[in-house]
């Protein structure tokens, strides 16, 4: 065999060396790709807040907002300095001046019929020529009112005097006492009714409350007979709790949503069922079935449930209607991560929706017209369908890039794909306009929650935990159909027969 020319050997080291740098870019180019994936997720995962997520505004920090931040549709470079996105409402501008609007009922200071104290104030002298006019004839009087709260650091105390009476017949009778007046000396159900209100209502801790009662009414309450407090409050309010959850199960439509709280050093979930005119809480350590079905209502309602689109709740038969705000959010997310106009254009077709469907209500109409409402529903599923193949095309090249048999979905895929599914769901507030565009109701009731925790640290115990979900579900119920909130818990103090205070009309 004739020997290689020194030619024809350098031309096959070259094409070694030519396949092995091939091998290497093949090599880094997945590496690349894999880091170019992992470096959008921590990106995707650093830039979430409660403006484009479902995650609370808690959760955003105390650093100071971007006040120059753009939008990221139009943003080419991001300041590295920024750590914070400018917190702007993904509300429009309605074009109305702040204040109270046109058909408003305001609630205006007014004079009082009697007043308790009266200051009269003589005229001495004319302002004018200094002429003494004390002898003259009064033409008029002005009179201004100020309110100021009544006289504190004192308290109260009634004696019942009950007589005690022997018969001819040797018996001795005693009168008896008022309900509720069952010690020799105790705390009265106004005492009783106002540590409720500051403990379960204004989320004031035991210790603070019986600070409360020393420095404005100088009657000294321990923390142990506040929580006493509770406990008969509680026990006193078991049938109006099942009275609440019986209204709730034939309500048409019905808010749902749970958040985390700490109970006992544990994590537990607080869920809320509510209505316009109802509230139910429940805590419980599940988050799931379990809990759902503890309460007691969702197992035989036949509504309509607004929720986040929590998994749990689709097990129900109840009709499901989902969270738009979630959805302008999450689409937002989109928009910010991805500067993807087809989320943009869903998150407008949403607004539209809304704006139509709150102008219809005013006029006393039931439902969209089926015209609008096909036209509307036909463009969001057409853009819904274009951007999750879009989406999916993004990934099949990540999967090439990889050299992968499979790829984690991404953010925007799980969203769209969910639009698509669910798209009945999401819309549906466009065929009964009884039906709420978004389940902020629900979030506004389980707010409470959260503030206290804020305030005290967590529920510490699980008997504490089931006096709050009582009372919370009675004093926001009673709230939303326009009782006092202390004068509902004087009631239930007085409550001695247990009797439901609240019920369906």
């Amino acid at each position: 065999m004739s020997q290689l020319t020194p030619e024809f050997q350098m031309i096959v080291a070259l094409l070694a060396v030519v396949n092995e740098l091939q091998e290497q870019v093949t090599v880094l180019s997945q590496q690349g790709a894999k880091l170019e994936a992992e470096n959008k997720e921590l990106s995707a995962r650093l830039n979430t807040n409660s403006r484009n997520s479902s995650k609370p505004p808690s959760s955003d920090g105390y650093a100071k907002p971007n006040a120059k931040a753009k939008d990221s549709l139009e943003a080419t470079e991001s300041d590295p300095k920024d750590e914070k996105p400018n917190p702007k409402s993904l509300r429009k501008k309605s074009g109305r001046k702040p204040g109270g609007q046109k058909g408003h009922k305001g609630s205006t200071l007014r004079q009082a019929a009697k007043a308790e104290h009266t200051h009269y104030h003589p005229v001495i002298d004319c302002e004018k020529c200094g002429c003494s006019l004390r002898s003259e004839k009064t033409v008029k009087r002005v009179e201004r009112q100020v309110f100021e709260p009544g006289r504190f650091g004192h308290f109260e105390v009634t004696a019942h005097v009950a007589e005690v009476k022997k018969c001819s017949c040797g018996h001795v009778t005693q009168a008896s006492f008022p309900e509720g007046v069952d010690s020799h000396v105790q705390y009265g159900p106004v005492t009783q009714a106002l540590a409720v209100y500051l403990c379960q209502y204004q989320l004031v801790p035991y210790k603070r409350a019986s600070q409360f009662f020393m420095d404005i009414f100088g009657l000294e309450v321990s923390p142990g007979s506040i929580c006493t407090f509770q406990e008969k409050a509680y026990n006193q309010l078991a049938s109006t709790e099942q009275a609440i959850a019986d209204a709730l199960k034939v309500e048409p439509i019905a808010g749902a949503d749970e958040t985390g709280m700490r109970v006992a050093g544990a994590l537990w979930w607080m869920h809320v069922l509510r209505t316009e005119k109802w509230t139910m809480y429940h805590l419980d350590p599940s988050r799931g079935h379990s809990a759902i079905e503890s309460m007691g209502i969702l197992l035989a309602f036949a509504g309509i449930l607004v929720h986040d689109h929590y998994k749990a709740y689709f097990r129900y038969a109840a009709l499901h209607a989902l969270c738009n705000a979630h959805h302008l959010r999450e689409l937002q997310g989109v928009v910010d991560r991805d500067c993807n106009h087809l989320a943009a254009r869903l998150q407008r077709l949403l607004r539209l929706a809304c704006h139509l469907s709150n102008g219809f209500r005013k006029i006393g109409m039931k439902a969209m017209p089926e015209v609008i409402y096909q036209r509307i529903a036909s463009l969001f599923e057409r853009t819904a369908r274009r951007a999750l193949a879009e989406e999916a095309e993004y990934m099949e090249r990540v999967r090439q890039r990889l050299g992968r048999d499979k790829v984690k979905n991404t953010k925007a895929f799980n969203l769209f794909k969910r639009l698509v599914e669910f798209k009945d769901e999401t819309l549906r507030f466009m065929t009964d306009l009884n039906i709420p565009f978004d389940n902020n109701g629900s979030e506004r009731d389980i707010r409470n929650g959260k503030v206290k925790q804020k305030i005290s640290g967590c529920i510490r115990s699980k008997k504490g935990a089931k006096w709050y979900c009582r009372i919370r579900s009675y004093v926001s119920s009673a709230r939303k159909q326009g009782q006092n909130v202390f004068e509902a818990l004087l009631i239930a103090m007085k409550n001695y027969c247990g009797h439901p205070l609240l019920g369906a009309e």
